[in-house]
Parts: structure tokens; sequence; C-alpha cells
């Protein structure tokens, strides 16, 4: 069993994607798979790693690189995430919330490794995020949970880097420990 899912993990993988590391700071450009290895150039040095180590950086992140060339289906695609992102609804305090639990955002998701299931958290969050901040909302709540804080680790590392955000604990009493309250700044 341990032997089918790493050949699962590593066919995710193909040589020219973008990763980031799981454990540590960093991301680059896969250069080659052998030997059970993912050969990752990070800052010009060629690294390997086991395919548990990366998490492939999705579409979502490549959308603001302008050398990206969409094609017709990928386009509709966004276009209808965007649309998505639309039809969620305000609370009744007018704080727009995205609920990340796994088994919220797909019907199924027993087919997926815990970091194609966290890289589709995070692209689900990013792009909330991002429909945020074009629409100028004030606030956002990222419902994440409690559970090892994975998920929350990989939200809050994300946020730390955009300008023009801030971010803490939503309020205990409406969320208990596992949400992220988003405030955007102009």
């Amino acid at each position: 069993m341990e032997e089918y899912i790493w050949i699962s993990m590593i066919t995710d993988f193909k040589i020219g994607d973008k990763v980031r590391l799981v454990d540590e700071d960093g991301e680059g450009l896969i250069k080659a798979i052998k030997d059970s290895k993912i050969w990752v150039e990070i800052d010009g040095f060629e690294m390997p790693f086991t395919a548990s180590q990366v998490v492939k950086i999705e579409f979502d992140d490549l959308i603001a690189d302008a050398s990206v060339k969409m094609s017709p289906k990928d386009r509709e695609m966004a276009k209808q995430s965007r649309q998505k992102l639309d039809d969620l609804g305000q609370t009744e305090h007018s704080v727009y919330e995205l609920d990340l639990h796994i088994e919220e955002l797909l019907d199924r998701h027993d087919r997926m490794s815990n970091a194609e299931i966290l890289n589709y958290q995070m692209s689900k969050c990013r792009a909330f995020v991002r429909e945020a901040i074009d629409k100028r909302y004030p606030k956002v709540v990222l419902i994440h949970g409690v559970g090892e804080g994975v998920l929350k680790d990989e939200i809050h590392h994300w946020l730390h880097g955009l300008d023009h955000i801030e971010f803490h604990d939503a309020p205990y009493r409406t969320y208990g420990y596992g949400a992220t309250e988003v405030l955007i700044r102009r």
C-alpha cells in the first residue's frame, strides 16, 4: 500500500512544475524526477526531495504571472470559480466567510492525498482573498478548523506575504479556535 501511494504521489509532478517546500521556506521548479526523488532548483541549486516534501503550486498562483497564457478551457474554469465566489453570501454582520473544510468544498475527496487536499484548500483560499481585495471588502473570515494546524499555518504564511493585509484569530465567541479574520487595509 505504501508503494502505491508513493507512485501515485510522484506521478502528480512533472518537470517544469513550480513547487513549494512543505517543512521549510522555499519554492522552485522541478528539473528532474529520478530514483524516487524530485529534483527541485531553488536559488540556482538543484536539491532532491520526496513527493511528500513538496507541494505543487496550483493554477491560481500562476494567474498572477503575466507570462502565463490561458487556454479557453482554463479561462472558462477561472470564470466559473469567480462566479462561485460571487455566489458566496454575506453573513448577517456583513462579513464574508469561506469554510475551507474539504467536506464543504468538494463532494468527494477520498482519493486525494493530504498534500492535494491542502493544495486545493489553499487554491480556494487565495482566490477568495484576492476576490475580496478586488471587491474592496473590509474583512473576510477563513474557517480552517483546529486539527493539527497545517492549513492554518499555510494560510498565515501566505497572508504574511501580502501587502495591506492584517490578520488574527477570528472572534472565539463566533468561530471558536478554528478561524482567521483577515482585515484588508487600503
